[in-house]
């Protein structure tokens, strides 16, 4: 409790555009590790909002994405009066599952939200959550007052679902596989992929996939290819968050209570470099005495922890992200 309530001591707190309309909800540290919310709050300025934090020390810290008159009311007096458009990106739904994987997909994602969807990057806002993955978040009011339909649609467009043979999904297609096709023939895979006419129709022919004709494919090999690429350019979100039109999302700074890791807003500029191991640690290295539940492995900090049953000295961080996972004990 006393590390969670220096840490937000010290906070620098996020403001999120037009404050004062967005729900705020907590969990309260103090409830550890019950998961009990206290939701339907409303602050009228930011220091409201960090007199609440600190005397209420959270933790798992949230605004809604959805825009109210009354945000402090219960749900069915609240007004709606629109929601930012959010996606969330958790490696648990990857078929890889790792943060880096994670990670991919953001660019993905970013890359189409900005060239189909004509959405500036000042837009978009990309936060680590804290855990399993990533949280983008787009400001564009043209998608305010989208319902959840029209946000399930940008969401099939995403993820291919219901793929049609034309539109920009369909150029994106023919052009991947225009690529993968050119380098088959460069290193010579094309041979064990189609006979010697059918390479020689490709090889006449290959501008001509590129600006949509796939028929010139042999149907076996156009099959897997489609299949193929349809899988590497779908991305990977999370269908029920973006077309939750009042979702509640992770205040970026605060401390995810499952990991004791910062949500942390990253630059799309900089998200190549970022490495949530060690550039989300809320905490220090101090030394401190814990009691290991069950063996674990746990990677932070740039170094790797195999730890049994029984007695250690961890540092802090480590400690606090073995605490909030619930398989470590304070003291000896």
């Amino acid at each position: 409790m006393k590390k969670f309530e220096e840490y937000y001591s010290k906070m620098k707190l996020y403001i999120p555009k037009n404050f004062d309309m967005r729900e705020w909800a907590f969990v309260p540290l103090k409830n550890f590790p019950d998961f009990i919310m206290v939701r339907h709050i409303s602050f009228s300025n930011p220091e409201e909002l960090r007199d609440f934090i600190l005397s209420n020390i959270p933790a798992h810290a949230y605004f809604s994405s959805a825009y109210y008159l009354k945000p402090s009311a219960d749900m069915d007096e609240k007004e709606w009066r629109g929601a930012d458009l959010i996606f969330d990106i958790d490696y648990d739904h990857l078929p890889t599952k790792s943060l880096d994987s994670a990670k991919r997909e953001v660019f993905k994602l970013v890359k189409i939200l900005e060239n189909d969807f004509g959405i500036d990057s000042k837009d978009i806002e990309i936060c680590f959550s804290g855990n399993r993955g990533y949280h983008v978040h787009v400001y564009d009011e043209r998608f305010r007052n989208l319902g959840t339909m029209e946000r399930r649609e940008i969401v099939d467009y995403l993820t291919l679902r219901g793929f049609k043979l034309r539109g920009t999904q369909f150029e994106r297609v023919c052009k991947l596989i225009y690529r993968y096709l050119l380098n088959a023939f460069k290193d010579g895979r094309i041979e064990k992929m189609v006979d010697e006419k059918a390479r020689e129709i490709l090889r006449t022919n290959l501008k001509e996939i590129k600006n949509g004709n796939l028929n010139i494919i042999p149907q076996p090999l156009r099959d897997e290819l489609l299949d193929k690429c349809l899988r590497r350019l779908a991305v990977y979100v999370d269908p029920p968050v973006t077309a939750d039109v009042k979702r509640l999302m992770r205040l970026p700074n605060s401390i995810h209570g499952k990991t004791g890791l910062k949500v942390v807003l990253v630059d799309l500029d900089e998200l190549e470099g970022f490495d949530p191991k060690v550039d989300a640690l809320a905490f220090g290295d101090d030394a401190v005495k814990v009691r290991i539940l069950k063996r674990v492995r746990v990677e932070l900090g740039g170094e790797r922890y195999i730890l049994g049953k029984g007695k250690h000295v961890l540092p802090e961080y480590v400690a606090i992200f073995l605490m909030c996972r619930g398989v470590a004990l304070y003291g000896h």
